[in-house]
């Protein structure tokens, strides 16, 4: 298995970086290749091929179907196919400047009583010399893998988002079933204490401060189902569903999903380039370095093919007879003599985008290299024994003080105590637990998917 490195993965990406600074734009995919050379040798071993499906690793079929739902239906979803088909349509364009033009005509006229008819075909080429056309075509292909690249980023993104919505659903429904178990809870002590009041056994003050606590736990309850409710909308607006078409669905409380098997443990060493978001970045920097080519390309001479073949006779019978045919061959030049530094300053802009994409980039880059999922996840994991046991710990406490008081060696507001403490036990454990969901489906994203 490939380890994770933090220090040499970071190390192999700043060198690329440092090196894509200054690169000539014509040697951009050369440096973005060499990072991926650096992250390779990071890897002692090949990596294994990726797991587009990393929510499946949750065992959770409903979170599953959802996900799935949302790469189906989400506005998200169609805004960015859109975009892709709309790149696709511009290599095409790119790719027709490469290739002869022909056109066609024809014509029928009468003039003074007689009738004359005409019909032509002419074709256009030009010769790419300098490879401006080339340039743009290359630049229109990376353009669209990096249209693509970000496709599969939203898809990367909703997913996540709606894992996430889901693990705050599961969080909200068992963090109000806890309360309501704590509500069941003081309304019995409550009951308990009132047949006590009665055979004088317990005093007014102890009514009422059950009573207290009873009132405060009920308090709570509202806002949990407002939470749940909350979430059920969130997840049929990222699924393309009206709000409340989920409720019924959702309705049922679920734990909250856990991830099987070894994961954290073993990452690639490659996986800040595999992310659809550097992807992307890198893309755009090879085609803002191909569009500084093309923008030089310009400055220098044009070279153009032309011929056209044309017909013209007095009747329509005639018209294809061999002696009414014309045929013509043209090649032209044309060069920029003055244009007021329009084309220099094509040429500046071009170039200063390229450096605005290489910023773009290394900013990306960092700001992978720089997620904390992996550390927050390591140290959920030292937390959640504690937290379980801290729950074992309060109700022990809990029961021992319920005994205390019936045996009239403690006071009563030490029941309450108690009861809160592990009300608050069991919440800091539901939260910890949904936490490290987030942790992992956070640090799924950050490496571009599952392993």
């Amino acid at each position: 298995m490939i380890v994770y490195k933090p220090f040499t993965l970071f190390a192999s990406v700043a060198v690329s970086l440092s090196l894509l600074a200054c690169t000539p734009a014509s040697n951009v995919r050369d440096v973005a290749a060499s990072t991926a050379a650096a992250h390779q040798s990071a890897a002692s071993n090949p990596r294994k091929p990726i797991q587009a499906a990393w929510w499946q690793t949750f065992n959770d079929p409903l979170m599953t179907a959802l996900i799935q739902e949302a790469l189906q239906a989400s506005p998200d979803i169609k805004t960015a196919q859109a975009s892709l088909r709309a790149a696709r349509a511009q290599r095409a364009i790119a790719g027709a400047s490469l290739l002869p033009s022909l056109s066609s005509g024809a014509s029928a006229r009468r003039s003074g009583g007689n009738d004359s008819y005409g019909a032509n075909l002419d074709a256009s080429w030009e010769a790419d010399i300098f490879g401006g056309n080339r340039l743009a075509d290359k630049a229109a292909a990376a353009d669209l893998q990096a249209t693509q690249a970000s496709l599969e980023d939203v898809k990367a993104s909703l997913a996540a988002e709606v894992a996430s919505s889901y693990v705050n659903l599961r969080l909200a429904q068992a963090r109000l079933a806890v309360s309501r178990q704590s509500l069941a809870s003081r309304d019995e002590t409550v009951r308990l204490i009132g047949l006590k009041q009665q055979a004088g056994l317990a005093s007014g003050l102890e009514t009422d401060q059950a009573n207290l606590s009873l009132g405060q736990t009920q308090a709570q309850i509202p806002a949990l189902v407002n939470s749940v409710t909350q979430s059920q909308h969130a997840l049929a607006i990222l699924t393309g569903k009206e709000p409340g078409a989920l409720n019924t669905r959702l309705a049922a409380a679920k734990p909250i999903p856990t991830a099987g098997g070894q994961l954290v443990n073993n990452i690639p060493a490659n996986a800040i380039r595999q992310r659809p978001d550097i992807r992307a970045a890198e893309y755009k920097v090879t085609a803002a370095g191909l569009r500084v080519g093309e923008a030089k390309a310009n400055l220098y001479p044009s070279f153009n093919l032309g011929g056209s073949l044309s017909l013209s006779s007095l009747s329509l019978a005639d018209l294809l007879d061999t002696g009414s045919i014309a045929r013509s061959l043209a090649a032209s030049i044309s060069a920029p003599l003055f244009d007021g530094g329009r084309l220099k300053q094509q040429v500046e802009a071009k170039d200063a985008a390229r450096e605005q994409a290489v910023a773009s980039y290394q900013k990306a880059v960092l700001g992978a290299l720089q997620d904390d999922s992996f550390s927050t996840l390591q140290s959920l994991r030292e937390r959640q024994p504690l937290l379980a046991q801290n729950v074992a710990l309060a109700r022990s406490t809990e029961h021992l003080a319920q005994l205390s008081y019936d045996a009239g060696t403690a006071d009563f507001q030490n029941v309450l105590d108690t009861q809160r403490s592990v009300l608050s036990a069991q919440e800091s454990q539901l939260a910890a637990q949904a936490e490290n969901t987030q942790a992992i489906i956070s640090l799924y994203k950050a490496i571009g998917g599952a392993w």
